[in-house]
C-alpha cells in the first residue's frame, strides 16, 4: 500500500463509520509512521494501529476488506501489545469520520528497538537518521523514558550500541 492508497482506505473507512453515527479514532505505528512521517519507503503491507474499544473500527475494516479486496489484516491492531502508558500523539489527518494520529517518532524507536526483528532494522537507521541521533547512549535515554525498566533486556542494549557501530 501506498501513501495515496493508504489516505484512500482511511478517507473510506471514516466514511464507513459516519454511516454508523460514529466519529473513530486511530494512532498510527510501524510502517504507516516510518511511509508517512519518516519517508523511508514507498509502501507497506498494512497498516498497524491502535483504535482501542472502537467496535465499529473493526466491523467497518472488515467489511472494507471484503468490498475493496484487501487483506482482512490491512487495518490492524496487533501493535497494542507494543504500546506502554499513553504513547506520545501526533494528529496526523482528519478526515470526516475518523482522526488519525501517529505515534511520536522516538516512541516509535523504543517500540521497533523493543521488538528487536532484524526487518526493523532500517527502520531504525532511518528513525535515527530523523532524529538526528549521535549516539548509543542519547537512543537507550529514549528507550528507557518509554520502555518498562523490566522489558529492557542486554539484547536490546546491544541492538543499540550495534546500530551505531554501523554507523561509523
Amino acid at each position: 500500500m501506498n501513501t495515496q492508497e493508504l489516505e484512500k482506505y482511511l478517507k473510506m473507512l471514516g466514511q464507513k463509520l459516519i454511516a454508523k453515527e460514529v466519529t473513530g479514532e486511530i494512532i498510527l505505528a510501524g510502517g504507516a509512521v516510518m511511509l508517512l512521517v519518516i519517508r523511508n519507503r514507498e509502501t507497506t503491507k498494512d497498516i498497524d494501529a491502535y483504535f482501542g474499544d472502537q467496535p465499529e473500527i473493526r466491523i467497518a475494516v472488515e467489511e472494507m476488506a471484503r468490498e475493496e479486496g484487501l487483506r482482512e489484516d490491512w487495518l490492524n491492531d496487533g501493535v497494542k501489545g507494543f504500546f506502554y502508558g499513553n504513547p506520545p500523539q501526533v494528529l496526523w489527518a482528519e478526515y470526516p469520520g475518523l482522526r488519525v494520529y501517529t505515534v511520536h517518532p522516538e516512541y516509535l524507536f523504543a517500540m521497533k528497538v523493543l521488538a528487536g526483528r532484524d526487518s526493523d532494522i532500517d527502520d531504525l537507521r532511518a528513525l535515527i537518521a530523523y532524529m538526528k541521533l549521535t549516539n548509543a547512549d542519547e537512543a537507550l535515554k529514549i528507550v528507557e523514558h518509554y520502555i518498562p525498566e523490566r522489558l529492557l533486556t542486554v539484547r536490546t542494549k546491544y541492538l543499540i550500541e550495534d546500530l551505531f557501530e554501523l554507523q561509523s
